[in-house]
């Protein structure tokens, strides 16, 4: 009787072999007898790829990410632009002095492919180099302009930004301030005139507009806007702008508003929140908008504000909205202070402003005592009020007599300290002591 060869199976448990075969299909491992202890199969070899740099966040080797390695008087990291939130904890949601109309309009545009194809190829191909380059301008630092870099930090930690934009100064752009950039590289130019007439918190509140442009999103739109209408630069290749060609009349009759240029006045309004958000002051803001509106701090003072108002609500509303929609993309005076107005009248936006205010307090430096050569130079001190000095006629030496031992008498003897004769004071007038002049005689 023929005897029946046994089965064989994997020695790494894949099962029996194909008859006939010696070995494995599946590891090639010679087969055993199916008896055989079987070991459990081995766990496949799993290979990790080693991360890539550009998968590595880079991290900051001044600051070490997150202003770790700044002390607590650093507010600002120079080498990567962190941010120290303005206190512990600090938070600013930027629907706090987002404009909802703002929301809006930019919403119409992001539903326009051409125009948001546009937006992405001004952004990545041209943006930012070029539109930097156009502009003849010195850019603000800790040994630049430190009084207005400081300013520009504060606006940005007000306005909750995470890292700094980068601000300029130019003077070829005399009254204009631009945001321009991308959502994650935004930056500033500001004209010389608006630092010759803006100080303290006016200027601030010109700074937190810019920062609310940047915390707002506006920066990428604002770079494409400038392309389109023509005020990318002052000396740009579309220095007429694309649209300059269009006539405005067909806009009308087409009933069509430029969606760019409607968002882009809207934007002026969330800039103005943001302003006075940081600021907590309408009158203030009032001021700065309407001596920008005049390009002249100096002339606003001889300008009669009330007659100005009057004339522009006055004017009809409707031409008014038809020339801002061909011819403008900021707003007019009279609506962005109106709309000013209703925002100083939020509760929620002024309750932020008010911890902000208080915020400020807290940061900002104590005075200073004046330098004992300066005291010196401005005199004695002046002489208390509760007293009178006296010098006495023998030796010249100084004394003072509090008012409260001489109110209501009609003398009174006093002993000098220095050479101990005694002292007669007597009132000049017939009024009783204290009087701001005495007779004074050695009583012995």
């Amino acid at each position: 009787m023929a005897t029946t060869a046994p089965s064989l199976t994997c020695p790494q448990g894949h099962g029996p072999g194909v008859p006939g075969s010696r070995f494995c299909n599946t590891c090639g491992v010679q087969l055993v007898a199916a008896s055989a202890p079987v070991k459990p199969p081995s766990p496949a070899p799993v290979t990790v790829p080693a991360p890539s740099a550009a998968s590595q966040t880079p991290v900051c080797k001044v600051c070490g990410g997150g202003g770790e390695r700044l002390g607590p008087a650093e507010n600002i990291c120079t080498e990567c632009g962190w941010l120290r939130p303005l206190f512990p904890g600090y938070q600013l949601d930027r629907s706090v002095f987002l404009w909802a109309q703002d929301g809006q309009a930019m919403t119409k545009l992001q539903q326009i492919p051409a125009l948001h194809t546009v937006v992405r190829t001004a952004s990545d191909r041209v943006g930012r180099p070029w539109i930097e380059s156009t502009f003849n301008g010195i850019r603000l630092g800790p040994r630049q302009l430190p009084d207005v870099w400081k300013q520009a930090v504060l606006a940005a930690r007000i306005l909750g930004l995470p890292s700094m934009p980068d601000v300029y100064v130019s003077g070829d752009s005399q009254w204009v301030t631009y945001t321009f950039g991308s959502d994650t590289s935004a930056f500033i130019v500001l004209g010389t005139a608006i630092l010759n007439n803006f100080q303290n918190d006016e200027l601030l509140f010109v700074l937190a507009r810019e920062m609310g442009h940047c915390r707002a999103g506006h920066a990428l739109w604002k770079s494409v806007t400038r392309f389109l209408t023509g005020d990318a630069g002052p000396h740009g290749m579309l220095s007429n702008g694309v649209l300059h060609a269009i006539n405005p009349m067909k806009l009308l009759e087409g009933a069509v508003e430029m969606p760019l240029m409607a968002w882009s006045r809207q934007s002026d309004i969330t800039a103005d929140r943001a302003g006075l958000l940081a600021v907590g002051d309408e009158t203030l803001a009032r001021r700065v908008l309407l001596a920008w509106s005049i390009k002249s701090a100096r002339l606003l003072k001889q300008v009669n504000i009330e007659e100005w108002m009057k004339q522009e609500e006055a004017s009809s509303d409707q031409m008014t909205r038809i020339s801002e929609m061909t011819t403008s993309a900021s707003m007019y005076t009279t609506r962005r202070l109106r709309l000013l107005g209703l925002a100083a009248r939020e509760p929620e936006l002024m309750s932020h402003s008010q911890i902000v205010q208080s915020a400020r307090k807290e940061l900002a430096p104590a005075p200073q005592p004046a330098p004992a050569s300066l005291a010196a130079a401005s005199g004695p001190a002046p002489a208390p009020a509760d007293s009178i000095r006296v010098v006495c006629n023998k030796c010249q030496g100084a004394m003072r007599v509090p008012f409260a031992v001489l109110r209501g008498k009609p003398s009174l003897n006093v002993r000098c300290p220095k050479c101990q004769s005694v002292l007669t004071l007597r009132p000049k007038s017939a009024h009783p002591l204290p009087a701001p002049a005495v007779e004074q005689n050695h009583a012995g």
